[in-house]
């Protein structure tokens, strides 16, 4: 197997499970705005603290649009981060098309290098949205434990 089309693999997994986590904060951010608006409706017929805790709800709706307002930033870079791997795949497919199995010529190199350099940079984005992902999370879950 080429080490291209295993870091391909690689890129296109992590690509994946960060979908699947981005769906995961988009059910937590729907959810928290599902129990904060709960949590209103019961504590509005309490006296005294009903500011208080409006305020505290106003505080997690806020989070929680801050985070959908970020998954929504997180998805689009996912999207740009597919459409790269997906270029990048087609090239590294045209040029093993044209390349002979026992020549390797200039042009093949200055491709292949080229094509280091952009799944380096994919990798790179990868691990950038990465860790907006885990930031987020961290985010909906100080926001969550109010």
């Amino acid at each position: 197997m080429r080490p291209e089309a295993a870091v391909f693999r690689e890129l296109d997994t992590l690509v994946r499970n960060l979908s699947d986590q981005l769906a995961g904060f988009r059910r937590r951010a729907l959810a928290a705005e599902a129990r904060s608006r709960e949590l209103e409706q019961i504590l509005a017929g309490m006296t005294g603290k009903l500011d208080e805790v409006r305020q505290q709800v106003e505080d997690m709706q806020a989070s929680r649009d801050a985070a959908i307002v970020q998954a929504r930033t997180l998805e689009g870079q996912l999207l740009t981060a597919r459409a790269e791997v997906q270029r990048t795949q087609t090239a590294f497919a045209e040029i093993s098309a044209k390349a002979l199995p026992g020549a390797m010529d200039e042009e093949l190199a200055r491709e292949n290098d080229r094509l280091k350099t952009r799944l380096q940079d994919a990798r790179e984005k990868a691990t950038q949205l990465t860790e907006k992902v885990r930031f987020l999370r961290q985010q909906i879950g100080l926001g969550v434990e109010r």
